[in-house]
């Protein structure tokens, strides 16, 4: 004879379990496409950290600040994306927001390092910081080969995160975020 269980702890406890999954699967207020449901960073006060350009200047990025602030990183597959977000916000926000640019370049020997400053200072006049490390990548939980788009309100939260090319989508739910914070 098959005995049944009382529908008791056993229950409770994987009732328990999948609750707890399901919060991981549950976007969080502010999370759109293109964000894990598991980065966890939206809502999450940004670290500060110093980085320098192509130029070799310095550059620290800290809160609060007079402007929201909007950080694209990527490596090089997905520094073909950061350019059209880059003319499309400007577009639309002109200088109402902050835009910067950061290279991540983990893994470049030190003896190709002046070579990669060099092209981007021909490339690019605007300031793009160069993470050689890869350590403000690894805080924004960046993914190789796209665009890795963190939007920052003033008082240094994080409110968005979005990866990849512009779609009309990808841009509806930044600039609805950004409409909110600016």
């Amino acid at each position: 004879m098959i005995r049944r269980a009382a529908a008791g702890p056993w229950l409770v406890a994987l009732l328990t379990v999948l609750f707890t999954l399901a919060s991981f699967l549950t976007p969080l207020p502010g999370q759109h496409i293109g964000v894990l449901a598991a980065d966890r960073l939206v809502g999450v006060q940004a670290q500060s950290f110093t980085l320098t350009d192509q130029y070799n200047r310095p550059r620290t990025i800290a809160f609060p600040t007079t402007k929201p602030l909007v950080l694209m990183l990527g490596d090089r597959g997905g520094s073909e994306q950061i350019e059209p977000w880059v003319r499309e916000l400007y577009q639309r926000y002109g200088d109402s927001i902050e835009i910067q640019g950061i290279a991540i370049l983990r893994g470049v020997p030190s003896p190709i390092r002046p070579i990669i400053r060099s092209q981007l200072r021909s490339r690019a006049p605007k300031s793009v910081l160069l993470d050689w490390g890869g350590s403000v990548a690894d805080m924004y939980h960046c993914q190789s080969d796209v665009c890795n788009m963190i939007v920052i309100d003033r008082q240094g939260r994080i409110s968005t995160i979005v990866r990849g090319g512009v779609s009309a989508e990808r841009s509806r739910l930044v600039c609805q975020v950004l409409d909110q914070i600016r």
